[in-house]
């Protein structure tokens, strides 16, 4: 089955909304055997039903997104009914529902963007919404098919879990099409490549895919024999070792969290640059209450000094950016805590406060055990969001190592 996305409002590309529906659509069609083959997005207006036309031409399934509300804009019905070549007819059933769940709400309704909701293509079948006023609708002809959906994800999620899912299971071909992903970190995409691409294509395998995520790569590979997906996951374990994280839906704080909780570990955190983008993501994660008791973002010197015993003599002669701050910082961490691990971050986020000596994107570590305390440095691209992703990402990673080596640090 060829399945394609149209997602419509004008506001998706004028960079007002960010478009959501493709990673939503992709990932449910993905855990059904199918893959969406195109997303087309387009603005309002004229456009819709043109591409519309084009899309019926090419796929057996056309899912659109959006414009299904009241307004003059919302121009998705007019356009579906157009592309096939069907008239809009009146329905007052829907009329009165959208009136009942208005009136519920306490919503103040124009009848005018009422009965517009309440136009529907001869034949298409109205998808009931639950939570609010645009119903939804499927058409066939012939071949094709198409859902038309309400554009917010309130709405569009529990509609496509009732109407979507159940048409689409009823239509699985056989032979189900499987998708595995395996999360990798302190490897380029390249890196990865080279480990395990000879051996899987020798495998059989014909789908193999990596993307880069910003400091983690996934690799990803797909086949309808679940043997030959087996034997992937096996070689894919063996060739990238303690670089592998996880599998499928896995979080790299998720990983820490679930290894400190198997091993009985305590972790805490001392952030400065990251500003408490480690911690947050260590709480992210359902559980994290029982291995992460504590966590300080020491900004400004003063609280480096007052919150986790730096001496001033360090920052005064180093600098707070420093391998021996990141090391005083995280053994405070640990020592206030009484954790069994503790990791400090310190650096140079910018734009501004690099020098020759420090740039931008400059940050140093510190891990600390109750037996040994290691520092380490590492220089990221000199952009404030990207240095503050990275640098989160390194200091949770080495966590997960110390904790897959039962806390020993290497240097």
């Amino acid at each position: 089955m060829t399945v394609e996305l149209v997602s419509t409002g004008t506001e998706l590309l004028l960079g007002e909304v960010t478009e959501a529906h493709l990673a939503f659509v992709g990932r449910e069609l993905r855990s059904l055997g199918l893959r969406l083959e195109r997303q087309t997005v387009v603005p309002d207006g004229a456009v819709v039903q043109r591409i519309l036309e084009d899309a019926l031409f090419r796929s057996d399934l056309v899912i659109v997104t959006g414009g299904m509300g009241p307004t003059s804009d919302d121009n998705t019905r007019e356009a579906a009914a157009a592309a096939i070549g069907r008239e809009l007819e009146f329905q007052e059933s829907v009329f009165l529902r959208i009136g009942s769940f208005c009136a519920a709400k306490g919503i103040g309704v124009v009848c005018g963007g009422i009965r517009r909701q309440a136009m529907v293509p001869k034949g298409a079948e109205v998808l009931w919404n639950s939570v609010g006023t645009a119903p939804g609708l499927f058409v066939q002809k012939g071949r094709l098919a198409m859902f038309l959906l309400p554009g917010p994800p309130r709405e569009l999620v529990p509609m496509w879990r009732a109407a979507v899912v159940p048409w689409l299971r009823s239509r699985a071909e056989r032979q189900e099409f499987i998708w595995r992903s395996w999360w990798v970190v302190g490897l380029t995409e390249w890196e990865v490549q080279k480990r395990v691409e000879e051996e899987l294509r020798g495998l059989g395998l014909k789908e193999i895919g990596y993307c880069d995520r910003l400091g983690e790569v996934e690799l990803r590979v797909g086949s309808a024999d679940p043997s030959l997906l087996e034997h992937a996951g096996a070689l894919v374990k063996e060739r990238l070792g303690t670089a592998l994280f996880g599998e499928n839906g896995a979080t790299l704080e998720g990983a820490v969290v679930e290894l400190a909780t198997r091993l009985g570990k305590t972790i805490a955190t001392a952030e400065s640059c990251t500003g408490g983008l480690v911690s947050h993501r260590l709480t992210d994660v359902s559980g994290s209450s029982a291995v992460f008791p504590y966590g300080w973002i020491a900004y400004a010197n003063e609280a480096k000094v007052k919150e986790l015993d730096v001496e001033p003599e360090l920052l005064a002669e180093h600098g707070a950016v420093s391998a021996e701050v990141a090391a005083a910082m995280a053994s405070g961490a640990l020592r206030r805590s009484g954790a069994d691990l503790a990791i400090s971050v310190t650096g140079i986020a910018g734009p501004t406060g690099g020098t020759p000596e420090k740039p931008v994107g400059l940050v140093w570590f510190g891990l600390a055990s109750k037996e040994k305390t290691i520092s380490f440095q590492k220089t990221f691209p000199p952009d404030r969001t990207i240095v503050k992703r990275l640098a989160s990402q390194s200091a949770l990673n080495a966590l997960r190592l110390a904790l897959l080596s039962d806390g020993e640090l290497a240097k």
